[in-house]
């Protein structure tokens, strides 16, 4: 499997994203060819999608304050978070525990890093949407057949450190199935599903890097995929709270609390 790093200019709001890309590509000495997934980060796609908010224009309710004097954050960020949550589960210093699109997520996705100062991004509002639209234009403009993932990055239970995260894919299947399949000795597999997009979106976050490394994109050839003529959001990547190993336990330890 081949990963080549796009390393491009700052993206700005109104941006061709493609185009950017492309210029980046060029400097590489790669094309875009048939097969290859393109992976592209969460912020600078959000940025050319417009959804960057000045923390100026924010009003702050009451619920926001008391957020953000619980879990000292900028009131700001804890009315954003109030916004693009669908639910608050709790929180640490600096950080508000959410689900948003069936997700566990900091802060619902609401960041201040690769933004100017004084702003904060969102997540794009409709990663599935965005993914497909890549592909398209990359089909029309190319005439390639490629895959497309929107990476966002996470952190696992009791865990340092970031992986990657998919929030948007199109091209090929996120989820492998291998329930039913026997292994090395003959055991069936019970519970086993494969995060594929999962694994290659952690793959693009080692190689963007969360800092100043400006590498919004990264082309992967000749990963193991099953390709397809769709595309995905969480819905397809997601497991009900009840069949969650996290989920169902922290749902536990909440009513023995009580």
């Amino acid at each position: 499997m081949l990963v080549i790093p796009i390393k491009t200019r700052i993206m700005r709001p109104g941006d061709n994203l493609l185009n950017v890309i492309l210029e980046g590509l060029a400097a590489t000495g790669h094309e875009i060819v048939d097969g290859d997934i393109l992976g592209v980060a969460e912020t600078p796609l959000g940025t050319t999608e417009g959804r960057i908010v000045r923390l100026a224009d924010v009003q702050v309710s009451q619920r926001a304050k008391e957020l953000a004097e619980m879990y000292d954050l900028l009131p700001e960020v804890a009315q954003l978070v109030l916004e693009e949550a669908d639910e608050i589960l709790g929180g640490i210093p600096h950080v508000l525990l959410t689900i948003k699109n069936n997700t566990l997520m900091a802060n619902a996705g609401v960041d201040k890093s690769n933004v100017p100062h004084g702003y904060a991004s969102l997540l794009p509002s409709n990663p599935r949407e965005s993914a497909e639209r890549l592909r398209r234009e990359v089909r029309e403009r190319l005439g390639r057949d490629i895959g497309v993932l929107i990476v966002d990055s996470r952190t696992q239970p009791l865990r340092l450190g970031n992986i990657g995260m998919a929030l948007g894919v199109a091209g090929f299947q996120p989820v492998i199935d291998e329930r039913g399949r026997e292994d090395l000795f003959g055991n069936i597999l019970r519970v086993t599903r494969r995060a594929v997009a999962d694994n290659l979106a952690s793959v693009c976050t080692l190689i963007m890097g969360e800092s100043n490394e400006s590498i919004p994109a990264v082309l992967i050839r000749d990963a193991p995929v099953e390709p397809v003529d769709q595309s995905f959001d969480s819905s397809e990547m997601w497991i009900p709270p009840d069949q969650c190993m996290y989920m169902a336990i922290f749902e536990q330890w909440k009513a023995a609390r009580k």
